[in-house]
């Protein structure tokens, strides 16, 4: 999300790492196509013995990129030929906003319902066409103005908001020369990660079904994480984020799934596990002796080392200001309590006990008035959120973390 002009036409290069994923699927639609007509040809030359066979059957019309300009039935349709799996991807947000406010739009309960890879269908009464897909993995990348925010989230209370990430860019604010020599090639730059990716892609296939496994130690501290930001957001937000906050850890999950499973990748060998000291893919632990003695390995447990662990964590912070950013574009009829940052910041830093005279001088050097900071302790206190643990004044938060 950034202002006009702040180049966010540059998300289209995104595109560029799936399609050789896309156009590999396109090529086998054209060609099983081509088959179709020449056997529909065929078929409607039989006459009379057209009643003894049956007709051939039109191919799916797969894809992976799916056009966001798209009617509810037209999408559902989409991702079912392509076995529950797609992405959107648009620079303009209001394209999706359009379609979806459009008279057969109304496809805004198929995006929150792939995000959680539910079961997608759709019933039509004309031609009694009944069609479903158990598991749906649809992913949708967007860029847009503040402005067209609106149009595309109108409440939070859909669901829509609390289910996507965002980042706010600034707009430009000096100008760039742009006719420098030497231009790095994006487009060559990206083409080529994608198609290095689609091996990738490939390979993971080949070797079935893989699962990101987290240590008890790492369990714990995203545990620990999470359970201090919500207990911040309560602070700031009431319970305006909570929803927001609960699938941003599930996001973040996703995110580690991904990037210790490239990270594993990496290596010349990655399912060679028995050679390796300390291996990111080892077979599931439900796998037989036996059939891990004979290579028959269709279960793959992925490790995220702590470096890539403790990167990935770095993001939540930045990604829950990020969206409580968003959270202000929307009326203020939408938005029941503004979150104030400086109350926020304050008491992150005061961390889970304080005095009253820390609170106090912390208050000082960030500029805050003792009234106002006094006044926020009163409030936190009367909602429950901090304690007066003594009559030295010494107050101690209230929430838990079970980890």
């Amino acid at each position: 999300m950034a202002p006009s002009a702040s180049g966010k036409g540059i998300l289209s290069y995104i595109r560029l790492l799936v399609e050789p994923i896309h156009d590999e699927i396109r090529k086998e639609v054209t060609i099983q196509m081509k088959a179709y007509k020449k056997e529909k040809a065929a078929y409607d030359t039989m006459g009379k013995e057209r009643c003894k066979m049956e007709a051939p059957q039109m191919p799916k019309n797969k894809m992976f990129l799916i056009s966001g300009n798209n009617t509810g039935t037209g999408i559902l349709q989409n991702i079912m030929d392509a076995n529950g799996t797609g992405l959107i991807c648009e620079t303009e947000a209001d394209t999706i906003s359009a379609a979806i406010g459009s008279e057969y739009g109304h496809w805004s309960d198929t995006l929150r319902k792939a995000f959680d890879h539910d079961r997608l269908s759709y019933n039509r009464r004309t031609d009694q066409e009944y069609r479903e897909v158990k598991k749906s993995y649809l992913s949708l990348l967007l860029s847009g103005t503040p402005a067209q925010v609106k149009p595309l989230i109108p409440s939070t209370e859909n669901g829509l908001f609390s289910r996507q990430l965002f980042y706010y860019m600034h707009g430009i604010w000096t100008w760039i020369n742009q006719f420098e020599s030497g231009e790095t090639d994006l487009e060559a730059i990206f083409t080529g990660i994608g198609l290095e990716w689609k091996k990738q892609l490939d390979l993971m296939k080949a070797h079935g079904l893989h699962t990101l496994r987290l240590t008890d130690e790492q369990k714990q501290e995203f545990n620990a994480l999470f359970a201090d930001l919500f207990f911040r957001s309560g602070l700031a937000n009431d319970n305006e984020m909570s929803s927001s906050i609960a699938r941003l850890a599930v996001n973040t999950c996703r995110i580690m799934a991904e990037i210790a499973m490239i990270r594993a990748l990496e290596c010349d060998q990655p399912y060679q596990f028995k050679g390796s000291s300390a291996p990111l893919l080892t077979p599931d632990k439900e796998i037989a002796a036996d059939n891990i003695k004979d290579g028959i390995i269709t279960r793959w447990d992925v490790t995220i080392t702590a470096e890539d662990f403790h990167a990935v964590l770095e993001l939540v912070t930045p990604l829950y200001r990020h969206a409580t950013h968003i959270l202000s574009f929307l009326p203020s009829t939408e938005v029941k309590h503004r979150a104030n940052a400086d109350r926020d910041a304050l008491f992150e830093i005061m961390g889970n006990q304080f005095t009253r005279a820390q609170l106090l001088e912390q208050a000082e050097k960030m500029k805050i008035k003792p009234n106002t900071a006094l006044s926020w302790l009163n409030r936190l206190i009367k909602k429950g959120l901090l304690i007066n643990t003594d009559d030295k004044g010494v107050y101690t938060r209230t929430h838990v973390c079970v980890c």
